[in-house]
């Protein structure tokens, strides 16, 4: 509720109770949350929860912390702010910092080289439905969610596939912010661990995998530290093994409740790619931590040096002034305007891979499968909010009903 007179130190105006963490409405369904959050709450507010920060929820004040890099720091990426918070290369970093990094690792994550992976994202989809079709129905998280994405980093990675289960534990742990700080911490040593292990073998026994190149590639005159290596690993770790799981979780507790997109996508696969845009914006799941790193104004609002902001990225495809009737998934939205991967410098390196995983999973599911439904007789998914927004599961049933 809102509180337009903060009194005290450590406090600011306008306030509004919010928990980005625990608040009811995101675990009952976190874009209705924050849908109702953008409507009720003011442009810019403070809120106590969490330690303190702000929240963002406008489309221009979103835009405007992504891309004022000099006052919007990503020295901290955590709520509440953490000194101890895993170090990830070059996300934890700015400019100039930043775009040494982002430089060296482009070459693997462009369009060109992530269009080489498309038979095997391929080869992976059809694994995981061959082995759900005939049951007509799946838990699809867990069947098939948490499993492709994954499965194409590790492999992309060099990570062993026969930890997988582990590795998933791993990072839905870590990114729940429930959970008490020691116990994040414990999982992002073990984390780390993991990608120790992986450096470890690759320098004794190179193999066809990113972490041998990253090892054996020159970064300006140097080749990258075990320090660099493990910072640059937890990005991708984390990173690979959770946010296109949510996509994709997202996007089909949509399409179940939508006969006729799902006939589109049956009829004409071309639009499929359209169609993955427009859920993206629909459904956008990252609200970005930022350091305020001096004294500024954003929307009339005054944020102090030290601050923190958090800037749920949805709100830019859900404003009407970008999109027109935004809260509608319209597969001819032309143009789809959001920030489903961010804006700026630190747009997400992995966009090409996010997209082509989503259009190879969506073309082999309705060209197999077809029409499908949310199981009326299953639990309904419980959602979490925070930093990466995560659906637990989807209970999905196609065909004659088991």
């Amino acid at each position: 509720m809102p509180n337009d007179a903060a009194e005290g130190v450590g406090t600011r105006t306008p306030t509004y109770q919010f928990d980005l963490y625990a608040e009811p409405a995101l675990l009952d369904d976190v874009h209705r949350g924050y849908w109702d959050l953008k409507e009720a709450a003011p442009p810019v507010f403070w809120t106590p929860a969490n330690g303190g920060h702000w929240v963002v929820t406008t489309a221009e004040g979103v835009i405007e912390v992504l891309r004022r890099h000099e006052t919007f720091s990503s020295r901290y990426l955590s709520i509440p702010k953490n000194d101890q918070q895993p170090h990830m290369i070059p996300e934890s970093l700015d400019p100039p910092e930043h775009r040494r990094y982002r430089q060296f690792l482009r070459p693997w994550f462009e369009s060109k080289a992530v269009a080489l992976l498309e038979p095997r994202i391929a080869e992976w989809t059809d694994r995981l439905i061959d082995a759900v079709a005939d049951r007509r129905a799946c838990e699809f998280v867990e069947a098939i969610a948490s499993r492709l994405p994954v499965s194409v980093f590790m492999e992309m990675f060099g990570f062993p596939l026969n930890e997988f289960d582990e590795f998933r534990t791993l990072v839905v742990g870590f990114f729940d912010g429930q959970a008490p700080p020691e116990a994040r911490q414990v999982l992002a040593m073990r984390i780390y661990g993991k990608i120790t292990a992986l450096i470890v073998a690759r320098r004794s026994a190179p193999q066809d995998d990113m972490m041998s190149r990253l090892i054996a590639t020159p970064f300006e005159d140097r080749f990258l530290s075990d320090d660099e290596l493990r910072s640059i690993g937890f990005l991708m770790f984390v990173a690979g093994l959770d946010t296109v799981v949510n996509a994709m979780a997202f996007g089909m507790r949509h399409l179940a409740a939508d006969a006729p997109l799902r006939q589109r996508m049956i009829d004409d696969p071309d639009a499929i790619p359209a169609v993955v845009e427009e859920l993206l914006r629909r459904y956008a799941f990252v609200s970005v931590p930022r350091y305020v790193a001096q004294d500024t104004e954003l929307l009339g609002t005054t944020l102090y040096a030290g601050d923190m902001i958090v800037a749920p990225l949805a709100m830019v495809g859900w404003d009407i002034q970008m999109n027109a009737c935004p809260a509608a998934v319209d597969a001819d939205r032309r143009p789809c305007k959001h920030a489903a991967f961010g804006s700026g410098i630190h747009t997400c390196l992995g966009i090409h891979l996010a997209r082509l995983e989503l259009i190879t999973f969506y073309r082999h599911w309705f060209a197999r499968i077809g029409h499908f439904t949310i199981h009326d007789a299953a639990p309904a998914g419980r959602t979490r909010g925070g930093s990466v927004y995560a659906l637990d599961s989807l209970h999905l049933v196609w065909g004659d009903r088991p």
